[in-house]
């Protein structure tokens, strides 16, 4: 019966009201960093509501990814089960409420930030068209996510596809936005586990990571040039570097994505009580909604376009997160019953590195990196380790494992938007992972090295 009322309930109408509660929980967050007297309690049961509205339109893949979590998730919690323990429903509700709040206070960031300024240029072609491809994709998604991918990857495409350098570009140039952006899904989660990351250091470390990610791509299309101009892979030719035809980068590009990092870095020293994940939570409307009001937008409209646009297409992030709050929970309460012992007596860097090579090995073999970090951070919570480092760890293994992992969702969404496949994907990026790998091992030592940590 229950079944029946949903399937005759509108389509339209589910994902409006979703977005409406979806809003409204992230309200309900904000209002209690401020320290209103509000429970998250009810944002936790709206974001639980909007993912069950918001159900028959997941995936197949992730709605089987999001039924795993929750059932081990669940067995977890009833093998900790004894005498005198009992489950927090609330903590169970709450979750990754407070992750998911972020992710919904990015998503405003999406009206004022479209990399659209340049749509009347000629696009440029060879060797800087790489580079300025890359800066453009990988500054406009750290701060409105994938949608930059498709809307550069749209401009270039010719009959629906890309080529395989394009495909290279936009997926690394995009994904090396994880190792500093704090407005980035993988920050959000890194954070969630690590609330207590100096952001600064992570900075400090995370900004040259990606700079090189982007320069060891540009290093390895101009060597590919000359070895295998002309050869087939995976169905792609491979074009002479000169053939490229990238996407514009102008100055004014650069503004507000730094305009930004600066801001939640200067909120976070003035109120330090706040953690990073809070302060992106509170200034991304704010400053979304002063942009629109100054340019004499409606911030009324700007709200209902998100209600009935971006909001509704968070189900597959609702969904997975939820689930993964839940799988947390439950791998804390299952190791907590077993004593919360592990056979290591600290978190140094050669525990971090190993903790890095394992999850991205993880991510190759199609688990998504946020189940990976759920289950790293419960198992490493008694080891008490510091969160920079675990932070950096965490940062680096979604920057490395999202473009290798052919399950993941920037691979699987471009192979639908422009037919590549992932599996294809994730070989054109394996030599880039291994070299990307011992730089990150080596700025995990650094990092261990400048924290004081064995």
């Amino acid at each position: 019966m229950l079944a029946t009322r949903y399937l005759l309930f509108p389509l339209a109408v589910r994902r409006r009201l979703a977005g409406i509660l979806i809003m409204t929980s992230m309200a309900l967050v904000a209002a209690d960093l401020l320290g209103l007297p509000v429970s998250r309690l009810w944002a936790g049961a709206g974001y639980w509501c909007a993912a069950v509205l918001l159900w028959s339109g997941l995936a197949r893949r992730n709605r089987i990814q999001a039924l795993l979590l929750l059932l081990l998730g669940a067995g977890c919690l009833a093998l900790s089960q004894g005498p005198g323990t009992e489950v927090d429903v609330e903590r169970l509700l709450v979750g990754n409420s407070g992750l998911l709040s972020m992710l919904v206070a990015v998503s405003f960031l999406g009206l004022v930030s479209r990399p659209g300024g340049e749509a009347d240029a000629a696009l440029p072609r060879g060797r800087r068209a790489v580079a300025s491809t890359l800066g453009a994709v990988h500054l406009f998604g750290s701060v409105i996510n994938l949608s930059s991918v498709f809307i550069i990857g749209d401009r270039l495409s010719r009959n629906g596809t890309v080529s395989r350098e394009q495909a290279i570009v936009l997926i690394r140039g995009f994904t090396a936005a994880a190792f500093w952006s704090p407005f980035f899904a993988a920050m959000a989660v890194a954070l969630s586990v690590a609330p207590d990351a100096r952001l600064s250091m992570l900075w400090l470390v995370g900004m040259p990571l990606a700079l090189m990610a982007m320069g060891l791509t540009c290093w390895q299309l101009s060597r590919q040039q000359g070895r295998q101009q002309g050869r087939q892979q995976g169905g792609k030719k491979v074009a002479a570097l000169s053939e490229f035809r990238g996407y514009p980068l102008q100055a004014e590009g650069l503004m507000l994505p730094g305009l930004l990092a600066a801001a939640v870095l200067l909120s976070h020293q003035l109120w330090p009580v706040l953690s990073i994940l809070s302060v992106i939570t509170l200034l991304s409307p704010l400053l979304t909604l002063l942009v629109l009001t100054a340019g004499r937008r409606s911030p009324l409209a700007g709200l209902g376009q998100l209600v009935n646009g971006r909001l509704p297409q968070m189900g597959n992030e609702l969904a997975l997160f939820l689930a993964a709050g839940v799988l947390a929970y439950g791998l804390e309460s299952l190791l907590s019953s077993w004593g919360g012992t592990l056979p290591l007596d600290g978190f140094g860097a050669t525990e971090a590195s190993l903790t890095y090579l394992a999850t991205v090995l993880l991510s190759l073999l199609g688990i998504h990196p946020i189940i990976c970090i759920a289950l790293a951070g419960s198992v490493l919570a008694p080891l008490e380790p510091d969160h920079t480092l675990l932070a950096l760890v965490f940062l680096s293994s979604w920057a490395l494992g999202t473009p290798t992992g052919p399950l993941s969702g920037i691979n699987l969404a471009f192979q639908g938007r422009y037919g590549v496949d992932s599996f294809q994907i994730m070989r054109w990026n394996l030599s880039y992972l291994g070299l990307m790998s011992v730089l990150v091992v080596l700025a995990i030592w650094a990092l261990a090295a400048l924290l004081g940590v064995d």
